[in-house]
């Protein structure tokens, strides 16, 4: 059976997807029905796929698809609700890809399956993790779809929403949290005389080397530490130099988003109250 899939919002992330999901031939361009606020950003993409469905209203895209993705800013959440309401058929999944409001809240709010889904960056590479949670009304079967179908742009983790957070901060932050780790290293080393451009190379093959080392011989982050830190060495007193203070800035990293994340969940829980 043949989906139609919705997308309601075509920022970058919005759009992310829609090009993911059509390169790896998750889905067919005809099958595709989008809507956004700025007509032009829609468009765009139409011109990159000319049998993209653009429909002209947030409940044209909830008439025509199956599965709907909201990939909307939070803030924005309250007007989208008011427009395409709460109640939905049974033959519609409502798949919410917004820091906020938590499934526990969209299940009190919307009336219908809804699930929810915590998209990386890195997915617009193949590559990367999306986390998602299912409400009770999705069946196994269901569950099982809507992970095969984000699974052609990366792999699918179902973790308990409380995780979400925690896992979060690894698998969406984390990308923005290893670069700036890593350009660290590039900006030091052009204090020492190093060209920035060649700085920023090496920074970035290295990166890849290590992932890739990590993934083809199946090592730990412990056991590929060992195999460069020799004792004794440059690197062993580097990383004990790095012990001293990473872990307490993971510590704080995980502490401020979770603050950030409690906040904006509370605005738009009070803006949908109102």
């Amino acid at each position: 059976m043949t989906l139609n899939i919705g997308f309601i919002g075509t920022g970058s992330l919005g759009s992310m997807l829609i090009r993911g999901f059509i390169e790896k031939e998750a889905v067919s361009p005809e099958d595709v029905y989008i809507y956004n606020r700025s007509p032009s950003k829609a468009e765009k993409l139409r011109e990159e796929y000319s049998q993209l469905r653009v429909v002209e209203s947030n409940r044209e895209v909830i008439a025509h698809a199956d599965w709907i993705f909201l990939c909307v800013k939070p803030g924005d959440f309250p007007e989208l609700l008011a427009e395409i309401g709460s109640e939905f058929t049974e033959d519609k999944i409502i798949i919410s890809t917004l820091l906020s409001p938590p499934l526990s809240e969209l299940d009190r709010i919307i009336k219908g399956k809804v699930a929810r889904i915590y998209p990386s960056i890195t997915q617009s590479t193949g590559h990367g993790v999306a986390l998602a949670a299912f409400n009770q009304e999705i069946t196994e079967n269901e569950r099982q779809q809507i992970t095969n179908f984000l699974n052609h742009i990366g792999t699918t983790v179902s973790v308990p929403e409380k995780l979400f957070r925690a896992c979060g901060d690894i698998t969406s932050c984390g990308p923005a949290f290893m670069a700036y780790m890593v350009g660290s290293l590039a900006e030091e080393s052009q204090k020492h005389g190093v060209d920035k451009n060649l700085a920023e190379t090496m920074a970035k093959e290295t990166m890849l080397g290590t992932i890739l080392l990590l993934k083809r011989h199946e090592l730990s982050f412990e056991e590929l530490i060992k195999q460069v830190a020799t004792p004794g060495g440059c690197t062993a007193k580097g990383v004990n130099e790095l012990s001293k203070v990473l872990p307490k800035a993971a510590g704080k990293v995980f502490a401020a988003t979770e603050a950030k994340e409690k906040e904006v969940c509370a605005q738009v829980l009070s803006d949908l109250a109102k």
